[in-house]
């Protein structure tokens, strides 16, 4: 072996060890340089969502009043008992602001709702008489009755029209969703009547909610008139 060949073998081993060191050494490096990159920025990210949440939660606390009012007016919408002369004041304000009679109205007890098991129905008939347009607007109060005409004295109430049925002096009838009947114009306005299918609604789970119903309410029909 040459003297050149020896030293050309003695580079390339040189070589060999500095490529083995690199990969012993400066490798695990980089690797770590590259894991504590990554562990900055998901720190980042992390600190960056914390002071949205923050951000987020100081929007909610300056409206905080605000929504706790809203969410006791939709507690109230949904009471944990019946109510039922609750639900009459209610009934015989809209009927005096609308101009109609209010003959009678026919609780049934309350029944835990199919769609959603959180609620009980109150299934409830309504009898008013009055003109076309004082029913319409009977009707159109009852609807918003959630809204709550006089919240201090009469709680908000949630229901919803089922159905209504009108009946003229002539015999005749009309039957439809909410106001969606035809007045029966051969017969005087005083002589209409209606008869209103509602669902009143209450939270479930209440003793009043499960227990069969004894009283006026699971008799039949309050006379208000």
């Amino acid at each position: 072996m040459t003297r050149r060949t020896e030293l050309l073998v003695a580079t390339v081993g040189i070589v060999l060890v500095l490529a083995v060191g690199t990969l012993l050494l400066v490798r695990p490096k980089q690797q770590a340089v590259a894991q504590a990159r990554a562990d900055r920025n998901g720190a980042l990210a992390e600190s960056q969502a914390l002071r949205d949440e923050v951000r987020a939660l100081e929007a909610l606390k300056a409206d905080a009043n605000e929504l706790r009012a809203k969410a006791e007016l939709a507690k109230a919408e949904f009471p944990s008992t019946p109510n039922l002369p609750g639900l009459v004041d209610a009934l015989q304000d809209a009927a005096g602001q609308a101009g109609v009679d209010l003959v009678s109205i026919t609780p049934e007890p309350p029944k835990t709702s199919t769609d959603q098991p959180e609620l009980a129905e109150i299934a409830t008939g309504v009898n008013i008489m009055g003109g076309y347009f004082q029913i319409e607007d009977f009707l159109s109060r009852v609807e918003n009755l959630v809204k709550g005409a006089d919240p201090e004295r009469v709680p908000p109430r949630s229901l919803l029209v089922q159905s209504v049925s009108v009946t003229g002096g002539s015999g005749e009838a009309g039957t439809g969703v909410g106001a969606a009947t035809t007045p029966d114009t051969s017969a005087p306005a005083s002589q209409l009547q209606a008869t209103i299918a509602l669902t009143v609604f209450q939270r479930a789970g209440s003793p009043a909610a499960q227990a069969p119903a004894t009283g006026a309410a699971a008799t039949g029909a309050t006379q208000v008139r």
